[in-house]
């Protein structure tokens, strides 16, 4: 919703600027670039926040697979199989150290952007009340060889509670990414409304104003009326019509207007991201 309040700011902006001077062009131009510029600063967080997940995940199932093979070591104590847990043990605090930073960049982007993701936030909690357990386990672990008191073969007893916990956190992984596409789905989420004139105005897109200016999506309007699509995979939208005019403010140079067999119109859009730069709602008046 925040999005869309977005882009219809800068809507407002530019329909604003048609009836205004040159000053006033020019403070509406400059607060549309300043509107693009905070937009993509926040894709780009976003993009940052993805691949740091990705690299918490992947370290995490590292020392999963480190710990399935030294809880698997067999039966028997002897120096060269304490040599192996203890190197295998390191391994582990090293992964540890990464992922620990890694969690620090994470939290530190969500709490900065000021925007709340309650799904984010509850990962970022497992994660490090997991790496918190695996800490522990170490430290028991290193205790034990120490001290001599490690019974090899009583490490295979905890496959189990290894496998339990590899479950939790596969299904930590699974909920973020699902939560991670649907961000990016929304994120790509435009709207197109194909209508005639009357149509259009009946549902609140256009509005007929004094001096016989015309003011679009302003105020209350049918959302409902428009077609929701993915813009990554909307190239070209049929009319049906001869004729065909389009509202809202999309830059020329992103799309055509082709002529089918039949003479009606089809609009093609041949840069995605231009044409849905400055709004993600498209107008489209047919007769």
């Amino acid at each position: 919703m925040k999005k869309s309040i977005f882009f219809l700011g800068i809507g407002a902006l530019l329909l604003a600027s048609c009836s205004g001077n040159d000053k006033k062009l020019a403070e509406d131009s400059a607060r549309i670039a300043e509107l693009t510029a905070e937009y993509s600063e926040a894709s780009s967080f976003n993009d940052s926040l993805m691949l740091l997940m990705g690299d918490i995940y992947t370290g995490l199932d590292s020392i999963n697979m480190q710990e399935g093979l030294l809880y698997n070591m067999g039966n028997g104590e002897n120096v060269d199989r304490r040599a192996e847990i203890r190197q295998n043990l390191a391994n582990i605090k090293a992964r540890l150290a990464s992922n620990k930073a890694l969690l620090e960049q994470m939290e530190n982007k969500l709490k900065s952007s000021g925007n709340e993701n309650s799904v984010l936030s509850k990962t970022i909690s497992q994660l490090k009340s997991r790496i918190s357990q695996q800490d522990q386990k170490i430290a028991q672990l290193e205790n034990d060889l120490a001290s001599a008191k490690v019974q090899i073969d009583s490490l295979t007893n905890q496959v189990a509670a290894t496998t339990e916990q590899v479950k939790t956190e596969t299904a930590a992984k699974e909920a973020a990414q699902a939560a991670t596409e649907a961000v990016e789905n929304a994120a790509n989420t435009v709207y197109y409304a194909i209508g005639t004139n009357k149509e259009l105005k009946k549902n609140g897109l256009l509005e007929k104003k004094f001096l016989g200016q015309t003011k679009v999506l302003k105020g209350d309007f049918n959302e409902s009326y428009f077609t929701r699509a993915d813009k990554r995979s909307l190239s070209m939208i049929p009319t049906g019509s001869k004729k065909v005019k389009i509202w809202t403010n999309m830059p020329e140079d992103s799309y055509k207007i082709v002529e089918n067999a039949d003479k009606t119109k089809t609009i093609q859009i041949t840069n995605p991201q231009e044409f849905w730069s400055m709004t993600t709602f498209l107008v489209i008046q047919v007769d």
